[in-house]
């Protein structure tokens, strides 16, 4: 039966002490060495025998299976990046398009530790096109997720509200009553001492589906996880890495909304909440024996399996998939 997870009461507290069985100091630790494995994993060069594997190839577009842990696009940093790959191989050069420039060829992305499909424009035409699909909503996307614990119902739909997490940006979290007072207090802080482009965001409705494919548990352990399928019927910014860990099962490394992560526990939930709405979630113990298991070389177990969309030029309608690398 499809179970649906409602924002909560305005009695209900923002979890601000990440968890009590975590001593601050250990959080600090772990965040610290994880900004510095983040930013070593950004800066690492990007080679095309490794890093791109071509799915689908035509003169309109390029469909790629992104591996975890290499940048979509360069970002702020100008970091190598599937992108910088994808245009020195595959750059139109139609005289009508005198060569489409690297940023040109973006559609959508995925986070860096995130894996799977990515679909790339080469001309502008097939770029503007994709743009009106996804503006749309007329793509289906489905996820693969390992997550941490054995997930109770074997289907149901995660309804929460998104916003930007005011204490600990650029994350995001659910939003609450009490989380969206604060949020404007922060702003109107800001506003006051000179921040004059500081603009409050509403949070945006969240939803996504859920149905659990396989209850078992990491090889050569004990330890019980849950391999489920996400349909994220919205799109928001880590709307699955933030709906599966206030569901209360973390996606297996997730490094910002998993154990000692930079982002407020639980989504944004205090355990209070966690345990009237999710009494059997994975618990502070078992996600540390989970993080000990994987020693830190594990990517994140979250993969963009499957991507449905009409060709930009033909009309035609496309289905790819991309195996699961967990």
């Amino acid at each position: 039966p499809e179970k649906s997870m409602l924002p909560p009461s305005k009695s209900e507290e923002v979890n601000d002490d990440k968890c009590e069985e975590i001593p601050e100091t250990v959080l600090q630790y772990e965040r610290q060495m994880r900004k510095i494995r983040a930013a070593d994993k950004a800066g690492a060069p990007v080679f095309k025998e490794k890093h791109l594997k071509v799915i689908f190839l035509d003169e309109d577009i390029v469909v790629t299976d992104k591996p975890s842990g290499i940048l979509c696009v360069p970002g702020v940093n100008h970091n190598p990046s599937l992108l910088g790959l994808v245009h020195e191989e595959f750059a139109s050069s139609a005289p009508e398009d005198s060569k489409m420039k690297r940023d040109s060829m973006i559609v959508h992305r995925l986070d860096m530790d995130t894996s799977g499909l990515v679909i790339f424009g080469r001309t502008k035409k097939a770029v503007s096109k994709l743009h009106e699909y996804f503006r749309k909503k007329e793509v289906d996307k489905k996820y693969e997720a390992l997550v941490c614990g054995h997930v109770g119902p074997d289907q149901g739909l995660i309804d929460l509200p998104l916003q930007r997490d005011h204490e600990r940006p650029p994350f995001m979290r659910v939003s609450t009553p009490s989380s969206e007072k604060a949020a404007a207090k922060v702003v109107e802080d800001l506003q006051h001492h000179g921040w004059k482009k500081i603009m409050k965001k509403k949070p945006k409705p969240s939803q996504t589906e859920f149905t659990v494919l396989e209850r078992t548990v990491l090889p050569q352990t004990e330890l019980p996880v849950t391999r489920i399928s996400l349909n994220p019927i919205t799109g928001r910014t880590h709307q699955l890495r933030v709906h599966c860990a206030a569901m209360g099962h973390p996606i297996v490394a997730d490094p910002a909304y998993g154990i000692y992560g930079e982002s407020t526990a639980n989504g944004g939930f205090s355990e209070a909440v966690m345990d009237a709405i999710a009494p059997s979630r994975a618990s502070i113990k078992l996600q540390k024996e989970i993080n000990v298991f994987l020693e830190q070389g594990k990517n994140m177990c979250l993969h963009a399996k499957t991507l449905q969309i009409a060709h930009p030029v033909n009309g035609e309608k496309m289905t790819w998939k991309a195996p699961t690398p967990f």
